[in-house]
């Protein structure tokens, strides 16, 4: 649906604007390293917008782009009931479109330095529960290679706080079995390395007996069942047929694991910083909003026990 959507809108731009196109993509993937999904998402977004330049205002040239034309793409956007977190990471990619277009010389002055960015919304990211954790988990019973793989997939997003599309990308190299560590390439190619706790890999060893005694021989951690990398797809919907056979009600998804990973840390009494190098997040702002979520808790059991609330 997305790569029609894609095709439909570029047919409508002119050659000026796709050829701007194609030099943003090559630089995001040649200097800025981004991850395939950003660039997707980056390419699909500014390609909107240069939509809206060519075929809603019938602007010709890029440099005549200004505030107040990205301002009523803005308020397009808004009108057409976009959330917030959604207007943030169109307006974001527009800005390092303008920032390589001032850079390339494309454009003498950058417009969207006028232009306020969109608050935050003060959304709090769903959890698990231990107790949720422990019999969603103890559910998957290591069986065959699939149901080891599940275990083990599940075990590791809990015990590493990994995104999903770190865990598609992994490979057996980047998991050490001894010292109990997984080597993690994030946002941007960017490196680390994360703790993976005992039971997790448990769980990685009994899942690589299976994988190796059928003979699968491919580089990647986690296969699907034709003995290829899994999709992140995959993952998805593995997440989401245990979460539904343990009659879990409410919705998680891989990157809920990820939450109930760094919750539980902070409950445990881990500092942020250390928290903040885990989940690979390059600013603390970001993993900030977990102090709120504990505070949150907090607030609900002493308004449920204490006797003077």
């Amino acid at each position: 649906m997305k790569k029609e959507k894609l095709k439909q809108s570029l047919e409508r731009l002119t050659e000026s604007y796709k050829s701007l196109l194609t030099k943003f993509k090559t630089f995001l993937i040649a200097e800025q390293c981004v991850s395939k999904n950003t660039l997707i998402a980056y390419v699909f977004d500014i390609c909107n917008f240069l939509e809206y330049l060519c075929v809603k205002l019938k602007v010709k040239s890029i440099e005549d782009v200004n505030k107040t034309i990205l301002r009523s793409y803005i308020s397009l956007l808004q009108t057409a009931g976009y959330k917030r977190s959604s207007i943030r990471r169109k307006l974001n990619a527009i800005r390092t479109f303008f920032k390589f277009l001032v850079r390339k010389k494309h454009i003498k002055y950058n417009p969207i330095i006028y232009v306020s960015s969109i608050k935050r919304e003060k959304n709090l990211p769903n959890f698990l529960t231990k107790k949720e954790v422990e019999e969603l988990l103890s559910l998957i019973e290591p069986k065959d290679i699939f149901s080891a793989r599940d275990r083990a997939l599940m075990e590791l997003l809990y015990s590493s706080g990994l995104r999903i599309s770190e865990i598609s990308e992994l490979t057996e190299d980047d998991i050490d079995i001894y010292e109990g560590i997984v080597t993690v390439r994030g946002k941007g190619g960017k490196e680390r390395i994360v703790p993976v706790g005992d039971v997790a890999l448990i769980y990685i060893k009994r899942y690589l007996q299976y994988k190796h005694k059928e003979g699968m021989k491919t580089k990647y951690l986690f296969i699907n069942k034709f003995g290829e990398k899994i999709s992140v797809r995959s993952i998805r919907n593995i997440v989401s047929k245990w979460v539904k056979l343990a009659a879990i009600h409410k919705r998680v998804t891989p990157h809920t694991f990820r939450h109930t990973f760094a919750t539980h840390l902070l409950d445990a009494g881990c500092d942020l910083r250390s928290i903040q190098e885990m989940l690979g997040h390059q600013s603390l702002s970001t993993t900030n909003i977990y102090t709120h979520l504990t505070l949150e808790r907090l607030k609900k059991v002493y308004e449920e026990i204490h006797p003077r609330k």
